[in-house]
């Protein structure tokens, strides 16, 4: 039961995230996936690389996980691993994916995976963004924190570390972009809402 939700979570995840990527390309015509892409400084591209290879060693840890439980079981944490923990581990997993998916929808066309440097967007300040800066991210660490609950052992929580400070550092590099693109307006927001929540 644990594997089909986690799986089932882990699809819906990927589902909405191929689809905005899609329609915002059909509606806006822009380009959504900008991770890695374009002429950004050296540093930016070192972190967008990052988390490339972070979010892919993440999604693939969350399937072999959920498909292959059974065969790394040994390499869990006893007390960690009993019904209570696993079922706290999907919620909150459930609670992370459906923040990411609102995020996306309230963020529109200005949705970006990635800094884009070359397509002006709106400044979203609206909707979970009333709440948080970040909330997409927000999203993630929940789901990564409940990844790390309902499948507790290293290799989970050693691939979720990495994530997590891979988007930290992805995040500082959004906050500079932002406040070159929007100025004081992102600025009065940055003073306002909080960085996560």
């Amino acid at each position: 039961m644990k594997n089909i939700i986690s799986e089932a979570l882990f699809f819906t995840f990927l589902l909405s995230y191929s689809l905005k990527l899609i329609l915002q390309s059909k509606q806006s015509q822009t380009k959504a996936y900008v991770l890695g892409n374009g002429n950004k400084a050296k540093q930016t591209q070192f972190v967008e690389l990052l988390v490339k290879v972070s979010s892919f060693l993440w999604a693939l840890t969350w399937l072999s996980n959920a498909i292959f439980d059974s065969y790394i079981s040994e390499f869990k944490w006893t007390v960690a691993a009993t019904y209570p923990f696993w079922i706290l581990g999907l919620i909150i997993t459930g609670l992370g994916v459906l923040l990411f998916i609102k995020a996306m929808i309230d963020m529109k066309n200005s949705w970006r995976v990635g800094i884009d440097k070359a397509t002006k967007s709106k400044l979203i300040t609206t909707g979970a963004y009333k709440f948080s800066r970040n909330p997409a991210f927000v999203g993630f660490d929940l789901m990564f924190i409940g990844l790390v609950i309902t499948y507790p052992n290293l290799l989970t929580l050693s691939i979720v570390a990495l994530n997590v400070i891979s988007l930290h550092m992805l995040i500082l590099q959004e906050e500079r972009h932002l406040l070159e693109s929007f100025g004081d307006h992102y600025g009065e927001y940055m003073k306002k809402i909080p960085r996560y929540f």
